[in-house]
């Protein structure tokens, strides 16, 4: 009765063991699948949908956006800019139909010796009215004449002339002189001044016109004729200018 016992807690127990023992290896096999399977899958899947669904659209939506704005805003910008500068540049560019033009070269005797000016006379730098030199003109014995000129050239419309001049000094004069200043362009003779006293510097101003011509060439010239007591008697001039005007204006 013991034996019977024995063998059969023998066998129970070995149906108890062995019981428990099949249903382990199903547990470790379920464990590894599940853990590959959600690992695997969530990386995987995680990964690439918030990669490609969320950096892509934003990359491509900002290069869009600078494209545009930097195409339109520059274009529509320097377009306008520049049409409006070209019209106002034009509108400034128009030259007015007349401007004034002095042409005398060298009025006031600075350079060059005095040249173009050519005739009686040299320069002097005693007392100029402007800049650093006149020109004088010295007559001797009590009567002289003499003529200093410049040619101008394509002479067209009207013109003003301008000089200054005066009798800068005397030598043993006596009772007095009197001198006669005469201008001229071509043959045409302008009002004459006169000089009696020795003085400081004066101005005179005429006009004269081509005629509704274009004259190709005329000198412009001044004629001194003096008489008096005296053994030297110095006049000078400076700067003499002889402006082409405009209508209206030669006063």
């Amino acid at each position: 009765m013991a034996r019977y016992s024995l063998f059969t807690l023998a066998v129970v127990a070995i149906g108890v063991l062995g019981a428990n023992a099949g249903p382990c290896r199903p547990t470790t096999v379920t464990s590894l699948t599940e853990t590959s399977s959600v690992a695997t899958v969530e990386t995987s899947s995680t990964s690439l949908a918030e990669t490609s669904s969320r950096s892509l659209p934003e990359t491509t939506t900002t290069l869009v956006e600078t494209l545009s704005t930097t195409t339109t805003e520059t274009s529509s910008q320097t377009l306008s800019e520049t049409s409006s500068t070209t019209l106002e540049t034009s509108t400034t560019s128009e030259a007015p139909s007349c401007v004034e033009t002095q042409v005398v070269v060298n009025p006031s005797f600075d350079d060059n010796n005095g040249a173009p000016w050519t005739g009686s006379g040299s320069t002097t730098t005693n007392n100029p009215n402007s800049g650093s030199h006149a020109w004088i003109v010295n007559l001797f014995n009590g009567f002289g004449s003499a003529n200093f000129a410049q040619t101008l050239n394509n002479l067209d419309g009207n013109y003003r002339l301008t000089y200054f001049y005066h009798a800068a000094s005397w030598v043993n004069g006596g009772a007095g002189f009197s001198c006669t200043i005469q201008p001229k362009v071509g043959e045409q003779s302008l009002p004459s001044v006169d000089l009696y006293e020795i003085s400081s510097w004066m101005s005179d101003t005429q006009t004269w016109s081509s005629g509704g011509e274009i004259v190709a060439q005329a000198e412009l010239s001044f004629g001194i004729t003096c008489y008096g007591e005296f053994d030297q008697l110095t006049i000078a001039f400076d700067d003499v200018t002889f402006t082409q005007v405009c209508d209206g204006q030669q006063s």
